[in-house]
């Protein structure tokens, strides 16, 4: 174990520091993140947050004791001025493999404690400073929601490279990626400068792929200078790997976030060859695609068809589901014909929906294309989605919850808010702490108050879902549209699983397919409303995967042909157990024992 002299004896080091990150959000975030940055807006701030964290290097083998501080400095030139020492003592168990430390400073009014300036957040342990994290408050003046004071974007284009390629000279721009070839995925990001004081600028570049999952992240700081008005900046993101292979043929965005607001997406696509060329840059207030440099905006009502088309499309590829699609394409044919005739649409279509149906259905995957469709008819501004449950809209204390439910509904405007198993919100009802009801309640107003504006989608089982629409009677009068996810058929399930190899460049030969099929004829005979449809599916495809690589690393180098680097065989899947059952099986994974 390490030690450090001090004062004479020998101690016990019985940390290693991991991070310090500032955030001045207290929102509830996935895997208990925050939203971390380095540069804040003076007028959106109140507390700035700190959480100092360290690996326990006495885990699992004893408890410990120690004092835990956090300071917070002031950087005026040269001198640090000290503005808050906040002290905790507290036992670290052996069971805590790595400990939070979470403090805060500042006032409950925005705007009225942090002014414009440097500062740091320092990390002591048992008076020891171990770590520190710098951030920066900047002072342009207030802004109107969504508004941007500080730049306009001029331009983002995306091309590859190893990664170095950012430092190239001259840069192939591209739409369309080479699956076998790409390594990093790197965009220009140009933006015009539109103030004559100096400041930090901080923008987060966050890849998803076609079902939104998070694939990476980066994000880029950078100093503007004073009296550089006007002036085009340019930051270098990019995401990948040294060598091919990070990147699977799919659909992808690029999310582009400054100060917490998302401002603008850019969708690309990875296959067997590259194309050059702009690839589309979806904005709050418009739909554009740049030429060589920079060119005016396309007419929007194009670029929104488009959208429009490029969605419908999306919906109607996906496997299955052959009653949604049919809805929302008479949906969209019905719209159109409104606004061909001049009729009210907003008194003749709604914009909230019930989707109803098992995990693993499509149902948020369909939500996404959906937000995008409305803002492709036109009929909502920005088009996207913004998910939460019951843990993102109710809190334990009265009062609470109708502030974080009305933030997530802020969040919402000009797409749709998708709120998953909302049947948990009604759960409650009749209790002394009616938080759920309460939730429901602003939702309710909201949607009236705010018609038109942004959409509602409430998903989960069938049964509970039917429950919650009448569990308040304002529920049923503006929910007129639902949409019924049906499970999966058997030959769904294996074109799915097909699709799911395909992106990791394998397939199953026809041992393995065959047992593959008849697995997913077994699954769906003995389903219950627990059938997790194409959850399950990916679950199967990914421990499959997994024990091909197994095989694959116990063989020597030179055995692993490329045929059987590409294929799954009957080993690999006949873990998925095929037997006689009394009682409908959760999944089928054979786990040992009788």
């Amino acid at each position: 174990m390490d030690s450090v002299e001090r004062k004479g004896k020998s101690m016990l080091i019985k940390y290693k520091y991991r991070d310090l990150k500032v955030h001045s959000s207290d929102e509830w975030m996935a895997d208990a993140t925050k939203k971390y940055r380095q540069v804040f807006d003076r007028y959106e701030t109140t507390y700035m947050r700190v959480e100092f964290s360290f690996f326990n290097k006495l885990f699992d083998e004893e408890d410990w004791e120690g004092v835990f501080t956090t300071k917070c400095f002031y950087n005026n030139g040269s001198q640090k001025n000290e503005l808050c020492s906040l002290e905790q003592k507290r036992k670290i168990g052996k069971d805590e493999n790595i400990v939070y430390i979470r403090d805060s400073w500042g006032q409950a009014t925005l705007g009225t404690y942090w002014f414009k300036g440097d500062y740091v957040w320092e990390g002591y342990i048992d008076g020891s400073k171990v770590g520190e994290a710098k951030f920066y408050v900047e002072d342009l003046g207030p802004a109107q929601p969504g508004e941007n004071l500080f730049f306009d974007i001029d331009s983002i284009k995306l091309f590859e490279g190893d990664g170095q390629a950012s430092a190239l000279p001259e840069k192939r721009y591209l739409k369309k990626f080479s699956q076998k070839d790409t390594r990093f995925v790197w965009a220009e990001f140009n933006f015009k400068n539109k103030s004559p004081k100096d400041y930090y600028t901080e923008v987060f570049f966050n890849f998803y792929d076609k079902a939104g999952q998070h694939k990476g992240s980066t994000s880029n700081l950078l100093f503007v200078k004073a009296n550089t008005a006007e002036k085009i900046y340019t930051m270098y993101p990019g995401w990948g790997g040294e060598t091919p292979g990070r990147w699977k043929s799919d659909y992808y965005t690029m999310e582009v976030v400054f100060m917490d607001n998302l401002i603008a997406t850019v969708p690309f696509q990875v296959t067997e060859e590259t194309e050059e060329g702009q690839a589309a840059i979806i904005t709050e207030s418009q739909v554009f695609k740049m030429g060589q440099g920079y060119s005016a905006p396309v007419s929007a009502d194009k670029n929104l068809d488009d959208l429009l088309n490029e969605s419908l499309a999306e919906l109607n590829s996906l496997t299955g589901l052959e009653g949604i699609k049919k809805e929302v394409n008479e949906m969209v044919k019905l719209v159109r014909f409104y606004q061909e005739t001049g009729k009210d649409i907003l008194n003749k279509f709604s914009l909230h929906t019930v989707f109803t149906g098992n995990p693993g259905t499509g149902k948020t995957t369909v939500a996404r294309i959906l937000s995008r469709v409305y803002k492709g008819l036109g009929i909502l501004e920005k088009g996207h989605l913004i998910e939460v449950d019951r843990e993102g809209l109710v809190a334990g204390y009265v009062g609470q919850t109708a502030i974080k439910t009305g933030e997530k509904i802020k969040e919402a405007l000009g797409g749709v808010l998708f709120i998953d198993e909302a049947y948990s919100l009604a759960q409650e009802q009749g209790s002394q702490h009616d938080f759920g009801g309460e939730a429901i309640s602003i939702i309710l107003k909201r949607m009236e108050d705010m018609r038109g504006k942004f959409g509602v989608i409430v998903a989960g089982y069938t049964e509970n879902m039917s429950g919650f629409v009448n569990s308040n009677p304002g529920l049923r009068s503006r929910f007129d549209k639902f949409f019924k996810f049906e499970d999966y058929s058997p030959s769904d399930m294996f074109t799915i699983a097909q699709s799911l190899y395909q992106k990791e460049i394998v397939a199953p030969d026809p041992a393995a397919t065959e047992h593959l099929k008849k697995y997913f004829d077994f699954l769906h005979e003995n389903r219950d409303k627990h059938f997790g449809n194409a959850r399950t599916v990916r679950q199967v495809v990914a421990e499959s995967v997994r024990n091909q690589n197994l095989r694959l690393a116990s063989m020597k180098k030179e055995e692993r042909t490329k045929e059987l680097m590409e294929t799954i065989i009957l080993d690999d899947v006949k873990e998925f157990e095929i037997k006689e059952v009394s009682k409908k099986p959760k999944l089928g994974f054979k786990t040992g024992g009788d």
